[in-house]
């Protein structure tokens, strides 16, 4: 069913492979931001299988009230896939997002992409997704 059939949800015990996928050390900080958030109502990780079982894709969600937006937004916080398999699972995955956002009531959805991300870019701009008026500004040193 596509390159899609194996996509559930995350779990604390993905740690490693999804560390790798993302190119992050699975040091100590890491570990527990993503034990949070795999656990948090207010967002989704996915993870796509192959067939073998080994991970090869991730999406990451998160869910607000938004007045900007008029109602839920969500912003997809990451999409990743296997180097090589970029294209087919990317848009796969986006499209897995949409769907998900639709089904927790969002009328919107905004990526957040590193600017050195191009086939996450590329898939984005494939799907109809349009450059915004987002304004980012790195803060340094959070507690």
């Amino acid at each position: 069913a596509g390159p899609l059939s194996g996509v559930g949800r995350s779990r604390r015990t993905d740690l490693s492979p999804v560390s790798a996928l993302l190119g992050v050390g699975a040091d100590g900080r890491f570990e527990r931001l993503f034990a949070r958030l795999v656990r948090d109502l207010g967002g989704d990780v996915y993870v796509a299988e192959n067939e073998a079982g080994e991970i090869v894709g991730l999406v990451a969600l998160r869910y607000m009230r938004s007045l900007a937006a008029r109602g839920m937004a969500a912003i997809l916080d990451q999409a990743r896939a296997r180097e090589g398999a970029e294209t087919p699972l990317l848009d796969g995955l986006v499209a897995f997002a949409e769907a998900r956002a639709r089904r927790r009531g969002c009328d919107c959805l905004t990526a957040w992409v590193d600017e050195r991300d191009a086939a996450l870019r590329t898939a984005l701009v494939t799907r109809g997704y349009r450059p915004g008026t987002r304004l980012t500004r790195e803060l340094g040193g959070a507690a």
